[in-house]
C-alpha cells in the first residue's frame, strides 16, 4: 500500500496544503489565511501563447 503524507507548508507568508505520495509526487494547494482554498483565474490560451 502506498503512503501519503499531508502537511501545511508556510513559505515566506504563503500557505499551502501539501500531499506527498510514496512515489515522491507532490501536490500543493494554495490556502488563504482564513483556511479557504485560493482559486486562480483561468487564463484563456491565445494563438500567441
Amino acid at each position: 500500500m502506498d503512503t501519503v503524507k499531508s502537511y501545511i507548508r508556510a513559505d515566506d507568508g504563503k500557505l499551502s496544503k501539501v500531499l506527498e505520495y510514496g512515489t515522491s509526487t507532490r501536490v500543493e494547494i494554495p490556502v488563504n489565511s482564513d483556511g479557504s482554498v485560493k482559486w486562480y483565474e483561468d487564463r484563456q490560451k491565445t494563438a500567441t501563447d
